[in-house]
């Protein structure tokens, strides 16, 4: 149930939607630029702080939210409404034109404001809620309209998206990222990973996804010096097999000209299967 004067475009949690299937587009495709373009327009527009930011959380929560009774429904749409109308609306628009315009400017996308969100006509009801709730000239009518909808929506067993997270906070648009990106390494490497590459994974989702690199150095030098010392080992119980040693002084080579200062997706492909062999190794007696 959305009103006539609905805009997607000012719209705060539709908004919010629709930068982050932007960024998990891009990741998807391998548009790291894309990715990161997005993900500094959403961290730099949805701070805590703005209005913008108040007003993505009010909806956020009537959004996810289930109650067990109209009772307390009526209640917290009672605490919604006061804080929505608190908001100050002067600089909630400026900040809603200011982030419209930096998503027109940075963002190349056509389709941008046209994206799929499964939660469309919920999201459109709460604007349009917000907007009724604090416009002069009131219609009672429709606001009882939109009152009802949310109210019937908290009510209702929400369902788990495993496409969707929405947080109040900003470490949320992290954990989006490393989902995604987790997502994506998980399908290109296969199912067969054993612990130590999973772990290499998660280390390089959650760098990717907060742009520090600490965690995925730490994991590749893990490696690199756990299976340096697991060859040097190996080699010195090899008295008659020149090919096993031969192969294992190319995987030491190798291992010591690895940079670690540019990590990408072929880096991490490398490092699997090093892992692999640290395993193979370690498990030889």
């Amino acid at each position: 149930m959305t009103g006539k004067n609905h805009n997607k475009k000012r719209n705060s949690i539709l908004l919010y939607e629709f930068l982050v299937r932007s960024i998990s587009k891009s990741l998807i495709e391998d548009d790291n630029s894309r990715s990161k373009i997005a993900l500094k327009i959403l961290k730099r527009h949805f701070k805590p702080g703005t209005q913008l930011y108040r007003e993505f959380r009010l909806m956020n929560a009537l959004a996810k939210t289930t109650v067990s009774s109209e009772h307390v429904a009526a209640s917290i749409l009672k605490e919604a409404k006061s804080a929505a109308i608190n908001l100050d609306t002067s600089k909630l628009d400026r900040e809603k034109s200011l982030l419209i315009r930096s998503i027109n400017h940075a963002i190349n996308d056509e389709n941008f404001y046209d994206q799929h969100v499964r939660d469309y006509r919920t999201f459109a009801t709460l604007q349009s809620l917000f907007n009724e709730w604090r416009a002069k000239d009131k219609d009672l009518h429709k606001a009882a309209m939109y009152e009802d909808h949310v109210m019937k929506h908290l009510i209702a067993e929400k369902e788990e998206h495993d496409d969707t997270v929405l947080s109040e906070e900003a470490s949320g648009t992290t954990r989006l990222v490393m989902k995604v990106m987790a997502k994506k390494l998980n399908e290109k490497y296969g199912e067969s990973l054993n612990e130590k590459q999973k772990s290499l994974i998660k280390a390089y989702a959650f760098s990717t996804a907060t742009e520090d690199k600490t965690s995925i150095s730490m994991k590749l030098k893990e490696i690199k010096n756990g299976l340096m010392n697991l060859i040097d080992e190996y080699e010195q119980n090899l008295h008659n097999n020149d090919y096993i040693k031969n192969k294992l002084i190319e995987a030491k080579n190798a291992l010591v000209s690895e940079s670690l200062e540019d990590v990408n997706d072929d880096t991490v492909t490398r490092f699997m299967l090093y892992s692999r062999l640290q395993d193979e190794l370690g498990s030889k007696e």
